[in-house]
This record gives C-alpha cells, sequence and structure tokens, in this order.
C-alpha cells in the first residue's frame, strides 16, 4: 500500500474520532459523524447508534432528540427553537440528504419591521420507523407518524397517517405502505 495512502486513512480516522470527541462533550450525546457537521444548537439528546453524514447543521437553541439507529443524511438541517417547540425524531427513522426540518416561522406582521418580529414555533414530531427521502421541508406543528414515507422533494406542513406513503408540495397520500 502507498505510504501517502495509508497516512490518509490513519489521518480521517483520527479527525473522525476527534469529532465525535468534541461533540460528546458539547452534546452530552454519542453519534457516528462521517464527516464535517455545523453544531450551533448542542441541545440534543441522541439514542444509540446515529449516524450523522456530512454538512448536517443542528441550529437553534431549542431540545432536538434523536432515537436509536437513526441515519442523518449530507446536508441536512434541522432547527429547534426553545420557545415552545422542538424536533423529536423516533428510533430506526432515516432522513435523506439535503433535507429541512424547522419547528418555526418568522411573523409577518405589517408596520413593524422584518427583522424584530418574533418566531411562531410548535413542535415536529417524526415517528419510528419513517423514511425522509431527499429533499423534503418539515415545518412546524408537523407530526410525522409511526412507518410513514416521505416521497423526494415533499413540502410536509400537515399531519402525516401512520403507515403512508405522501409526496408533492405540499404533501398528499399517494398510498399506504404494502398496497
Amino acid at each position: 500500500m502507498n505510504i501517502l495512502l495509508l497516512y490518509d486513512r490513519v489521518y480521517k480516522h483520527f479527525l473522525r474520532k476527534y469529532r465525535e470527541y468534541i461533540f460528546s462533550k458539547k452534546t452530552g450525546s454519542k453519534a457516528r459523524l462521517v464527516g464535517n457537521i455545523t453544531l450551533i444548537n448542542t441541545n440534543i439528546k441522541m439514542g444509540k447508534n446515529v449516524t450523522v453524514y456530512p454538512e448536517v447543521m443542528f441550529f437553534g437553541d431549542g431540545l432536538i432528540e434523536i432515537g436509536d439507529n437513526v441515519d442523518i443524511g449530507n446536508g441536512t438541517v434541522i432547527y429547534a427553537s426553545k420557545n415552545g417547540g422542538g424536533v423529536h425524531i423516533g428510533n430506526d427513522t432515516m432522513i435523506a440528504a439535503q433535507c429541512y426540518i424547522i419547528d418555526a416561522n418568522h411573523g409577518t406582521n405589517a408596520g413593524e419591521l422584518m427583522r424584530n418580529q418574533k418566531n411562531m414555533t410548535e413542535k415536529v414530531y417524526i415517528g419510528n420507523d419513517v423514511w425522509i427521502a431527499a429533499n423534503c421541508t418539515v415545518i412546524k406543528g408537523v407530526k410525522i407518524n409511526d412507518g410513514a414515507v416521505i416521497a423526494a422533494k415533499s413540502f410536509v406542513n400537515k399531519e402525516v397517517e401512520k403507515n403512508s406513503i405522501v409526496g408533492g408540495t405540499p404533501a398528499r397520500r399517494i398510498k399506504y405502505r404494502g398496497e
């Protein structure tokens, strides 16, 4: 084996272990970090066997709860606000690349500067055994029940039934799993 390839492999191994150690110290949770992540929000509780892929961002200041056996894909952003919001992700859930999960909307009152308006928040709940495909957006107040599948590029703005497959903008039921 070429010595440079060996060096690269060892370097990447230690870099990953270093990132995982720092993540653990900042959040009190352990995860398998496959690459660089952005950790603005350290209010995170994680279960066992969580894998976080490169360029994931944990943002805001509210609680982000992640269950066991969860994968969070490249470039996903999870935003949680402490003012009545939060994000819950259940066990055995897969979130593909480039998803956006947010528990807040910005105020839009007339006569007040946009930058001065408060966020409106409501918890996001994602159940167990859920698959959220690539490029999906899940907004405040949404509950995705157990076993649901969200098709790629969907915009989820209301509750998703158990074991249903939804897709589109806004997301609508296509069918149920097993049909």
